[in-house]
């Protein structure tokens, strides 16, 4: 077998989600991941508005392409396969994938992939429940007698910040997923192919993903 691959350190990176086509003509995240695995969010919600969060990193996330995270990935897998059984498409694309098989890292790669679709498909949830909430306000402003004009503002400022805030960020957040999905696999992996990443892309996961759990 060969040499185990290791990852680098990552060093500061920067990804770029839009939902127009030409940066700064709409809706933008910018994500800025540092050495220690910070990642601060910055996301331009409007032409003159934006909200900035910072996120700090899993304990285990850092250690991607160790041997650590591989053999926490593979409990992982085993843990969960018998209940979300896409697991074993993951594997079954990753495993098409000669450089994946050759890394002797093939369950990280399972598992960035796993943890990446059950959390676009909670994005994907709460975008739903943030458009009810929003259509629920705006019946509560329209339909009630009883309300007088300073509650009629309260109930539109909330839609308008669920609507400009809420629904956008979870857009890009949606976007964002994706692109960094593939930057960790090329850590892994080395450049990915695109066939093989629109695969892991179509994988449907149905419950969230739980931290991974060091060994």
């Amino acid at each position: 077998m060969g040499r185990p691959f290791e990852v680098a350190r990552p060093h500061p990176r920067k990804r770029v989600a839009m939902l127009g086509q030409i940066a700064g003509r709409g809706p933008m995240l910018i994500s800025e991941e540092s050495d220690s695995g910070v990642i601060t969010n910055t996301y331009q919600v409007s032409p003159t508005q934006f909200v900035v969060r910072v996120v700090s990193p899993h304990p285990m996330d850092q250690r991607l392409g160790s041997l650590e995270y591989e053999t926490a990935a593979k409990a992982d897998f085993e843990r969960h396969v018998a209940t979300e059984t896409n697991l074993l498409e993951i594997k079954a694309i990753l495993e098409d994938f000669p450089t994946a098989m050759a890394s002797q890292r093939l369950y990280s790669g399972i598992r960035e992939a796993y943890a990446t679709r059950a959390r676009m498909r909670q994005l994907r949830d709460d975008g739903y429940k943030n458009s009810d909430r929003i259509g629920q306000l705006d019946n509560q402003r329209l339909n009630s007698q009883l309300l007088d004009n300073a509650q009629r503002q309260q109930l539109d400022e909330e839609a308008t910040k669920l609507s400009v805030e809420g629904s956008t960020m979870i857009l890009l957040d949606y976007r964002d997923a994706g692109e960094r999905l593939k930057h960790r696999l090329t850590l892994l992996y080395g450049e990915l192919p695109k066939p093989i990443y629109q695969r892991l892309m179509s994988i449907e996961i149905y419950e969230p993903a739980e931290p991974l759990q060091a060994p």
